[in-house]
């Protein structure tokens, strides 16, 4: 059994098999709490400038909180001046202008070519802490995916709870991207690295990790915002196919007639266009379906983590003392407060003695800032979960929008179908007449021919006249009246077959209209 991989860094084999290079430029986005900057933003392309900058990384053991991410460039995109004005949009998402995206059928993997020397990739995978499972997300590039993985960390002799997520999004279209995070929730620290990252995306990202305070550090911040990202992207992607299967749909109204299509070469043609865009929609139809799963799994992780990692502060309670206890703890000096619930000359409300005992509890000095922290965690992480519940909700939508149009192109070809057979039908039908009349005109010749036939044969003797010319025989009559008994014969017989064929057709509608009644 293949278990998932608990391992931090990349192997050797997974760096060599999984993973191609071509060294170039990528940008970084330090987004530290207690930096005097919003943000800093750096371009870095050298080896020797990679392993100074993850160096200087700050430890997850201290005590800054924040973001540090790596927007792994596309392989073939250039540097943000450099970029042609044409057509920036579609160019850096990989797609061709003025082309429609078409699927890829797995061929493009660019999220596997790095912009980093191996040596690089390597040291940025430890000092990441990636988890050795991202190699296998995206070596799995036609499925989307996301996973959270909680695990202990041990750093120069402690250990360190930390929660690694993987993204991944189909490379069955243009402009797939896939997202390695590492949180660490005690210092608030998280490391990510975007793979697969063009121009526009970069400065899309960028955009988008303008929050003010503590939200920078919220772990599923990165994923929300690749969830938005994936979003962009499959709206332009269901546009576009819903356009293309409409319009299918639309030309099975105007089929040629069954004569034309058989003398039209390019009728093969549009059938197999008809068939393929059926499948691809089909097929993104599925894609949907299977990234609104991963929608559902994000939603509820954000529900996990409202309710254990920036959850209300633990309270512990404990009974001391009697009604002639002083109250205590509101030095502000001491290091652990305690502080009385229940006793009426605190300055904190009291809610009353419990069987002649009052309650208090122990808590952190800095328990304020604590529960302040957590409490702005919460709130930002029910933001995310409102906007991920309305995404998971347009998905459902454009679900059905696609459903409706695989139904609307089935039954249009039905339809069509069903034209094309009343029409072979009716070209039947006239065949058959044609038919009829050469067969009543067969039977007006062929005892014609079979008699001259038979008469021809050597059981007749027709003798020439005395002079030796040829002349016709005074018996010849016996040919006429033959052919002619025998074509009357023929064509009573068959008038007569027909006629109890009518004679029985009649008599069933006429049992079977008698039975309805």
């Amino acid at each position: 059994m293949d278990l998932p991989r608990e391992s931090i860094g990349i192997n050797d084999k997974d760096l060599q098999k999984v993973f191609k290079y071509e060294p170039g430029e990528s940008t970084v986005v330090t987004r530290l709490e207690g930096s005097k900057q919003k943000s800093t933003i750096e371009s870095i392309n050298t080896d020797d400038r990679w392993e100074e900058w993850i160096n200087m990384l700050p430890p997850p053991d201290s005590l800054n909180s924040g973001l540090i991410l790596i927007l792994a460039r596309r392989p073939g995109q250039m540097n943000l001046s450099m970029r042609s004005t044409n057509c920036p949009a579609k160019e850096d998402r990989g797609l061709s202008c003025g082309n429609k995206p078409v699927l890829n059928n797995g061929g493009s993997r660019s999220v596997r070519t790095l912009p980093f020397s191996p040596k690089v990739f390597k040291l940025m995978s430890e000092k990441f802490y990636i988890h050795g499972s991202i190699a296998r997300v995206i070596n799995r590039s036609d499925v989307p995916h996301f996973s959270r993985v909680e695990m202990e960390i041990e750093i120069e002799g402690s250990t360190h709870p930390a929660y690694a997520y993987n993204c991944r999004t189909t490379n069955a279209w243009e402009a797939d991207l896939a997202l390695t995070v590492t949180h660490f929730p005690r210092s608030g620290l998280t490391y990510a690295i975007l793979f697969g990252c063009p121009v526009s995306i970069e400065n899309e990202v960028i955009a988008r990790l303008n929050y003010p305070g503590v939200e920078a550090s919220y772990p599923l911040l990165l994923p929300g915002i690749f969830a938005e990202l994936e979003r962009n992207r499959h709206l332009n992607i269901i546009e576009d196919y819903i356009n293309n299967i409409e319009e299918k749909i639309f030309e099975l109204d105007y089929q040629l007639p069954v004569e034309q299509q058989i003398r039209c070469p390019s009728i093969k043609g549009q059938s197999k266009d008809k068939r393929s865009q059926w499948l691809d929609t089909a097929y993104l139809k599925n894609s949907l379906v299977t990234w609104n799963t991963q929608l559902f799994k994000m939603a509820g992780h954000i529900g996990e983590l409202r309710n254990t990692l920036f959850g209300p502060h633990e309270r512990k309670y404990s009974r001391i003392g009697n009604d002639d206890i002083p109250c205590v703890g509101c030095d502000s000096k001491m290091n652990m407060l305690t502080e009385p619930i229940c006793h009426p000359l605190c300055e904190t409300s009291c809610i009353g003695p419990v069987s002649g005992y009052y309650q208090y509890r122990t808590i952190p000095q800095n328990w304020k800032s604590v529960e302040l922290r957590n409490h702005r965690m919460r709130i930002f992480g029910a933001r995310i979960n409102s906007r991920l519940q309305a995404m998971m909700e347009e998905y459902e939508d454009k679900i059905r929008e696609c459903a409706m149009r695989l139904d609307g192109m089935a039954m249009a070809t039905q339809w069509s179908h069903g034209d094309t057979n009343v029409e072979i039908a009716l070209a039947t039908g006239r065949d058959s007449r044609h038919m009829r009349s050469i067969a009543v005109v067969t039977m007006v010749f062929l005892p014609g021919t079979f008699c001259a036939s038979v008469f021809s044969m050597q059981f007749f003797n027709w003798f020439p006249g005395d002079d030796g010319n040829t002349m016709v025989s005074r018996y010849f009559w016996i040919y006429v009246l033959v052919t002619i008994a025998m074509t009357l014969l023929t064509l009573g017989v068959w008038y007569y077959v027909s006629w109890k064929e009518k004679q029985q057709k009649q008599h069933n509608a006429d049992s079977q209209e008698g039975m309805h009644v």
